[in-house]
């Protein structure tokens, strides 16, 4: 069977599994690379390729986290509070931010923080939520609902700050019209805001919040200083930008493919915020490592490449959720992904997972899922 332009490879591999014999390729190199992953790689090396993809997946899972981890501490808890008791260790899974911009009233000028709603948890049995009250000509936040402090009854957490690119100012009530946002945001008078901090403990079911506060912000500063560093190292080390600074394609706003270069989003790397791209290039960087380690071990080099592909694509992955377009899906208390539709759409508030957990999204459940992938696929060979 001869597929020539046979894409991500489903007509192939239905055609491996009735013990054809196979022929496919494609004009598109990522099309290649998947047919190598799907069709070759597994039917030419079988179980050892699971086991080395596995045991390299770890690897540069635990490089990375001697490198970033410090930049996702564990939360200990200082004295009793609504979840915890004084000295328990709780594991950061994501960290909620709202992007914020100033108030245009004259007599007014306070940070909006732009939320669609409000809701962290949105469940049958579970209800819980940030309530935003004003403190001078501060907004500020609180943990509210099931297990924390009881929910206002006059508060609905489904109406957030803006709606359609329009804004209001929880101040002073004014509202900002949606050109006027966008022109915020293409004159860099924009910013965001890191509003609160979702945690899991091993032994305890279900997600736990907080409200950001200092200390957080102050080790997203300090990614941030790191990636200054680690962008420079790794542009001598590879001879390219490290950071993807290719220009997003415009699509005109009405058709809502790629709509965020109108606030001021003019590069792939425009899509990431700094924590995320330390992240990013740091585990690409541990692939690319990891490829030299396995050669120098005497691994046959292109079985080599056919790990680190894996690998590559599982740095794919977890840039899927590792975004700022990923929302905080509140009926699931998870990570959503990029694609929540087919279309790459502003998302005013947005969650900025961990990826050296082991939960859905990161490093660690990525390698997994490609894992069970590849076992999937690599079952033609024997029914063959």
């Amino acid at each position: 069977m001869l597929d020539p332009f046979a894409g991500g490879g489903a007509i192939p591999l239905e055609a491996l599994r009735l013990g054809c014999d196979v022929y496919a390729s494609d004009y598109n190199p990522v099309a290649v690379l998947i047919l190598k992953a799907v069709l070759e790689y597994p039917q030419k090396y079988g179980e050892k390729l699971v086991e080395d993809v596995r045991k390299w997946g770890e690897w540069v899972l635990e490089e990375a986290k001697k490198e970033i981890g410090r930049f996702y501490p564990n939360d200990v808890v200082e004295q009793k509070g609504y979840f915890g008791k004084s000295g328990e260790e709780y594991i950061p899974v994501g960290y909620i931010w709202a992007r914020t911009i100033p108030c245009q009233n004259p007599s007014c000028g306070a940070e909006i923080p732009l939320m669609r709603q409000f809701w962290l948890a949105k469940k049958s049995n579970k209800k819980v939520a940030l309530y935003t009250y004003v403190d001078g000509e501060e907004v500020k936040f609180k943990v509210v609902g099931d297990g924390y402090e009881p929910m206002p009854e006059d508060f609905d957490p489904s109406k957030g700050t803006v709606k359609g690119a329009i804004a209001t100012c929880l101040v002073c009530g004014s509202t900002v019209d949606a050109k006027t946002t966008r022109k915020l945001f293409q004159e860099g008078k924009a910013g965001e805001r890191m509003v609160a901090v979702v945690l899991h403990h091993p032994k305890k079911k279900g997600k736990f919040y907080r409200v950001a506060n200092e200390k957080d912000i102050e080790v997203f500063r300090q990614a941030e200083e790191y990636l200054a560093e680690k962008v420079e190292e790794l542009r001598k080390k590879w001879g390219i930008e490290p950071i993807p600074d290719e220009p997003l394609r415009r699509v005109p706003i009405t058709f809502g493919v790629i709509n965020v270069w109108v606030y001021g989003m003019n590069t792939w790397g425009d899509l990431f915020n700094s924590r995320q791209k330390l992240a990013l290039i740091t585990f690409v960087d541990k692939v690319r490592e990891a490829y030299r380690r396995m050669v120098e071990e005497g691994y046959e080099e292109e079985y080599a490449r056919g790990v680190v592909t894996y690998l590559g694509l599982a740095v794919d992955k977890i840039a899927d959720y590792c975004n700022t377009i990923c929302q905080w899906r509140n009926n699931l208390e998870t990570v959503g992904h990029i694609f929540a539709r087919q279309a790459i759409q502003m998302m005013w508030d947005y969650v900025e997972g961990n990826p050296v957990t082991g939960a859905s999204g990161t490093w660690r459940g990525s390698v997994e899922w490609i894992l069970r992938s590849i076992s999937f696929t690599k079952i033609f060979s024997i029914m063959m």
